[in-house]
């Protein structure tokens, strides 16, 4: 009887072992992953200014390429940015469209389903942002799309106004 009580409590005390080295690892990897997306923002922002600047492909009446052609990040790293915050059933890039011409922000800004893009890219105001999948609260959610964006939003939801902050870039 004694035996059998030593090794459920053996048994036991491996499991909660377990689950903090899973806790850990798993916290790791989302940090990997944030580190990546934010990266890559900055990657993709990179090559929009570089793009204006050589105007060389079709431009929006403000001056930003009006399409993004995966071809550009071939030359730079030899992949396209990368959102490892979301899976593959996701679009790569959603271009905002004219009735989104002034936003700076998506209006989805987590992702609620398999049709929402990993990136946003607004060709009337240049702003390329990462979507990142909904947390365990709102708060926890617009903190991680803040950081991989480095911008300072207040809210998940569009306010009053199609603006959250207009010069947050």
């Amino acid at each position: 009887m004694r035996w059998a009580i030593d090794s459920l409590v053996a048994l036991m005390i491996a499991g909660v072992i377990a689950g903090i080295v899973l806790h850990v690892r798993q916290d790791e990897q989302l940090q990997i992953d944030t580190e990546v997306v934010r990266g890559d923002v900055q990657r993709f922002r990179q090559q929009i200014t570089l793009q204006s600047a050589l105007g060389v492909v079709e431009m929006s009446d403000q001056g930003y390429p009006a399409v993004i052609d995966p071809e550009w990040f071939k030359s730079d790293q030899g992949n396209l940015p990368q959102n490892p915050l979301l899976d593959d059933q996701h679009p790569w890039l959603e271009i905002a469209g004219p009735n989104q011409s002034d936003l700076v922000h998506p209006v989805n800004r987590a992702v609620s389903d398999r049709r929402t893009a990993k990136f946003w890219y607004n060709p009337y105001t240049g702003a390329v942002r990462a979507r990142v999948p909904g947390g365990i609260s709102d708060v926890e959610t617009i903190l991680q799309y803040n950081y991989v964006n480095n911008c300072t939003l207040e809210s998940l939801f569009v306010s009053g106004s199609v603006f959250d902050n207009p010069n947050d870039h």
